[in-house]
């Protein structure tokens, strides 16, 4: 049997192919352990010749599902937020689930709830919003009654989180640096307003203060190299002495070491350079950069997998989790000058 012409084709077309009822090509597509393998090798074979594709929008009337999950995001120009909804989407499909994303220009309270109410008009089963910034006052106003979950919250916020312990990647980040000798630490934070720059700012700051060090004054970019470039430079030619300098993303690591060796400045001999994020390319900085790793896979996965336990119990208890990054030392960071 040829596909027809002029049409779509149906699962009773299907069911004709195989010789069966179109309730075991349902089954068979639902992957039911109710049919024979025979039948089953039947059924699929049908499917492939004809290029049958099922109808999402037929199977959720069976369901009462979607098989939606609509996902707002901010940032997603940046590594993090972008590997983020990537694994999230990977994780969803896994799971016969599809994502529509919405985009945010700004992570504005009207631009979010716009967002969530055009999701919510596709019948998406649940939520997963990406809130780099403090979300704890828009979720209060989300007024949605669909399952939700948020990355990269903070745990105060009223419903689950999944994130990376920001606090302690920069704690880890400068102790390092510390422990190689450094007393004079330069900080290239992201924007303030992301709650992960604020985070891993204040992990610097409570690391220099267990120690009884001062911190420099803070510099802030705004994730690109150009801003790690621009900020360095501006640190030296305003006279400031350091030994190491601690960047909010590895693209502004990148940029700091084209400051410093415009500056005659040797990496990691007179100073120290380590990033955060560890991005592909790190490992082939010239040196190699030492940087904080975050698991994005697995912020991913585990965010799609309590989604979906929220879709299946709804009066399931809000949880928190939260997964620790690690350091991974490379080229960029060695001994203080004063201790080489």
């Amino acid at each position: 049997m040829a596909k027809p012409a002029g049409r779509s084709v149906t699962i009773h077309d299907v069911a004709r192919q195989s010789g069966v009822s179109y309730q075991t090509v349902s089954r068979v597509i639902n992957n039911h352990v109710s049919v024979a393998d025979q039948t089953r090798a039947r059924v699929l074979a049908a499917i492939e010749e004809l290029n049958y594709r099922p109808s999402i929008l037929a199977k959720s009337l069976v369901t009462k599902r979607s098989q939606l999950i609509g996902m707002v995001a901010y940032g997603t120009e940046q590594y993090g937020p972008s590997q983020v909804v990537q694994n999230v989407e990977r994780s969803a499909r896994v799971h016969g689930y599809e994502i529509i994303l919405a985009t945010l220009s700004a992570f504005k309270e009207q631009e979010i709830m716009a967002a969530t109410s055009r999701l919510q008009q596709f019948g998406v089963d649940g939520l997963i919003l990406l809130t780099p910034y403090d979300a704890h006052d828009i979720v209060k106003r989300l007024g949605t009654r669909l399952p939700f979950i948020m990355i990269d919250a903070t745990a105060d916020v009223d419903g689950t989180t999944v994130s990376i312990d920001q606090l302690e990647g920069g704690v880890i980040a400068t102790e390092h640096l510390i422990s190689c000798g450094h007393r004079q630490i330069l900080h290239v934070s992201g924007p303030s307003e992301w709650s992960d720059s604020e985070l891993r700012y204040r992990g610097y700051l409570q690391v220099l203060e267990a120690n009884g060090l001062q911190a420099l004054p803070r510099y802030e970019g705004d994730w690109s190299p150009g801003s790690g470039f621009g900020c360095v430079q501006g640190a030296l030619q305003a006279g400031l002495e350091f030994t190491a300098v601690l960047a909010g993303n590895d693209q502004m690591a990148l940029g700091a070491m084209k400051a410093l060796k415009q500056a005659g400045l040797r990496v990691p001999e007179d100073v120290s350079v380590v990033g955060f994020d560890d991005t592909p390319e790190t490992a082939y900085y010239d040196p190699p950069l030492t940087t904080v790793v975050q698991d994005f896979g697995l912020l991913g996965r585990k965010s799609l997998e309590e989604l979906l336990r929220l879709i299946e119990q709804p009066q399931e208890r809000f949880r928190h989790f939260v997964f620790q990054p690690q350091l991974v030392v490379r080229g960029t960071s060695g001994p203080a000058p004063d201790r080489a």
